[in-house]
């Protein structure tokens, strides 16, 4: 019986590192659909405000199709601050993806947990250790490494990409310590609603540049769907499998899907001195995701 019990257990670990390993890879795939709409015309606005509305329509219409409630008033305006902040990181991202490096701008993004666990220690008074100490050095270092070289005289494309990186951080403190999902995936679609919003706000004082033409457009559908959606859903559904720590690491191998798609499928070239920062983030964010534990 005992055995039976550990093999089931081994069963629903498996899946749910799967569940999270798709996850990453399909936030990953961003900076493939983003190369294509903004060939067709696109703007980081526009685009954005694109993949949000359709995303969001799309993840409405399968709600109601399984009779899943809304979020009650309180959580539902808890997500849409989690959603505003997405929304902040996301500009943030395409901003310096489309100005500099895709490289660079997600390695700079994922320099969040060290801005998180500084906010932990400063403001949450959380225990400093040595291996959150040595994780925001290596985190430190691997931003200064990667935007040293790789700057080029594009000072606003990194200062985009930290702000990306602060936006998430500051949307992942708050949905850790003060919103509670009653229903993920309802409070997902809130989260998308908020961000569809948020840039329909932005195009009021920044053109929204949309997709010209169907490829585009298919680019559009398909940030909605696999690299949205898609991820979300995996995720939302694997990491209470294996909890947060492992899921946490397991995410880290996003960005390098991404820098992997922009040397391999966009032809970005990557300098050494990139690599190595972006080795040293990575490093730092596996250090303090198993340091969670």
């Amino acid at each position: 019986m005992t055995s039976m019990a550990a093999v089931a257990q081994k069963q629903i670990f498996a899946k749910g590192y799967l569940l999270v390993l798709i996850s990453a890879i399909c936030f990953g795939l961003q900076p493939f659909f983003a190369y294509v709409a903004y060939n067709d015309g696109a703007n980081p606005t526009g685009l954005l405000l694109a993949r949000f509305s359709v995303a969001a329509l799309v993840l409405l219409l399968w709600l109601k199709m399984k009779g899943v409630p809304l979020p009650r008033p309180k959580i539902f305006f808890q997500s849409a601050l989690i959603g505003i902040g997405y929304a902040g990181a996301a500009l943030g991202y395409y901003s310096a993806s489309h100005s500099t490096s895709v490289s660079l701008a997600v390695i700079l993004m994922f320099s969040f947990p060290a801005f998180v666990t500084l906010y932990a220690i400063l403001v949450l008074k959380e225990p400093t250790t040595k291996t959150r100490i040595a994780s925001m050095v290596l985190a430190l270092t691997g931003v200064i490494l990667a935007a040293g070289i790789d700057l080029q005289g594009d000072l606003q494309g990194i200062l985009w990409a930290l702000f990306a990186a602060l936006s998430y951080g500051a949307a992942i403190v708050y949905g850790s310590h003060t919103a509670k999902p009653e229903n993920p995936i309802a409070s997902a679609w809130v989260i998308l609603l908020a961000g569809m919003l948020t840039f329909a706000c932005a195009s009021a004082f920044q053109e929204a540049a949309l997709p010209q033409t169907s490829d585009g457009w298919f680019a559009v559908l398909g940030l909605a769907i696999f690299a949205t959606i898609a991820p979300i859903a995996t995720f939302i559904a694997g990491s209470p499998l294996i909890g947060a720590s492992t899921a946490s690491t397991l995410s880290t191998l996003e960005p390098v899907v991404a820098i992997l798609i922009a040397v391999s499928l966009i032809g970005e070239a990557l300098s050494t001195m990139t690599l190595m920062g972006g080795g040293l983030v990575l490093t730092a964010a596996v250090l303090l995701a198993k340091a969670s534990r």
